[in-house]
């Protein structure tokens, strides 16, 4: 077969994605879930830090959230290779809607980590059978441009969702919570008509011998990868520099720009909503650019960019930036950002096998929330030990060793230049 001819059937169009009747219906149902989160991610944030004024109780809740992908998230990827991908898809959304339904008559920081642990229990049961089902949906061939779809979306409404999310709460308070529930519930209904194939694996009594068993050959094709295993390493540097910058953008904002004056609280949670928009809309320009430019930009490129991007934005803020610099800094970071996470999950969904899809996503999630939910219970307390923008210029410096290292490793990522056709074998080989 001819270099052309291969090249040839590797090309889909929009237009081909678009066709896909399963896949318009999955991103009907995104389109609410990324409503609800869009408002969530902002409420939550506005909601925990005016209850307990504590940024460190702050990052307590975020944690607890993230703490499921680890203990739960793994136990999905096997199912989510065993049983109905979309009765766990189905069964998720609802899980988080009526999690968070009761948050506006709770006023215990306790009783909130509970609801956050409840809420990310949903959410890392949904993500892996998701992110398994949409190459399935779609095909390897149109994954690309079928991935950043989704994530123009996601990242649209991550755009809008700040920008919304600040006035909502100012104006309907706590109760903002069940615009979110609503959501979730409207997303699970809209799945629940949506074909979605299963793995296509032999049906198996499940006993907790055969979870282990799943999850251990899930970890084993991760870390046996030549591709694969390198972006691990990647991404524990990323999510431990995030997870120590990203929950402090408020509390910077509120404490350090604005002094703490509570007269001045709207405005900060205007200023934050902004700046989260246009983070957000920078990655609506990356992920567009990368799946129209993929070729002539390069994977290597874009996820080296995407790091250094990062630690850029985290470093400014030692220096007390005005909102513009940190929006010019910030958008700067979001279209690199996107690119970059446009390419690794190009790379996930073209190396990892359907039979094994569902546990390596749910194991590579849990791989990286072990180091979310450690630095991000760490974060505020780290903050009001040395204070919250030289806590950011430390993760900034986590991000450059990180891309420094590897960089050095690989001779700059070269193993991106080539197409590696996996060699690792397959469950059941």
């Amino acid at each position: 077969m001819t270099e052309s001819k291969i090249e040839n059937e590797n090309e889909s169009s929009y237009r081909d994605v678009f066709r896909n009747k399963e896949f318009v219906k999955l991103l009907s149902g995104q389109l609410f879930s990324n409503i609800g989160d869009a408002v969530f991610r902002i409420a939550i944030v506005l909601y925990v830090y005016s209850l307990t004024g504590s940024a460190a109780q702050m990052t307590f809740v975020l944690a607890a959230q993230t703490l499921p992908w680890i203990l739960i998230g793994p136990i999905s990827g096997v199912l989510a290779d065993r049983i109905s991908r979309k009765a766990i898809m189905v069964s998720a959304d609802f899980m988080r809607a009526i999690s968070i339904i009761a948050i506006p008559f709770v006023h215990s920081f306790y009783l909130l980590l509970i609801i956050a642990f409840l809420d990310g229990v949903g959410s890392s049961s949904f993500a892996a059978p998701r992110s398994a089902a949409i190459p399935e949906i779609v095909g390897l061939k149109s994954y690309v441009k079928a991935i950043s779809i989704s994530r123009l979306i996601f990242q649209t409404l991550a755009v809008l969702g700040p920008l919304m999310a600040a006035p909502i709460y100012a104006f309907f308070g706590p109760p903002a919570f069940w615009i979110t529930s609503g959501c979730y519930v409207l997303s699970g209904l809209i799945i629940l008509r949506t074909v979605i194939p299963s793995a296509s694996r032999e049906k198996e009594t499940l006993t907790m011998k055969t979870i282990f068993s799943d999850l251990r050959e899930g970890l084993s094709f991760l870390f046996r990868h030549p591709i694969i295993k390198i972006l691990l390493v990647l991404f524990a540097f990323i999510i431990i520099g995030a997870s120590f910058a990203g929950p402090l953008l408020y509390p910077w904002i509120f404490e350090i720009r604005h002094s703490g004056n509570v007269l001045l609280e709207q405005l900060a949670n205007i200023e934050f909503g902004i700046i989260g928009a246009i983070v957000a809309f920078g990655t609506v320009i990356g992920t567009l650019l990368f799946a129209k430019f993929e070729k002539r930009i390069g994977r290597s490129r874009a996820i080296i960019a995407g790091v250094v991007g990062l630690a850029v934005y985290y470093i400014i803020f030692i220096f007390t930036p005005s909102i513009y610099v940190i929006g010019v800094f910030g958008l700067i970071s979001g279209i690199l950002a996107g690119m970059h996470s446009l390419s690794i999950n190009a790379y996930f969904a073209e190396e990892v096998p359907n039979e094994i899809r569902g546990r390596a996503y749910s194991a590579t999630n849990a791989y990286v929330q072990v180091f979310s939910v450690i630095c991000l219970s760490l974060s505020g307390l780290t903050s009001e030990a040395m204070g919250i923008a030289n806590t950011m210029l430390m993760a900034s410096g986590i991000l450059f060793l990180g891309i420094i290292l590897l960089s050095i490793k690989t001779k700059f990522l070269k193993f991106t230049k080539v197409k590696i056709v996996s060699t690792a074998p397959i469950a059941g080989d």
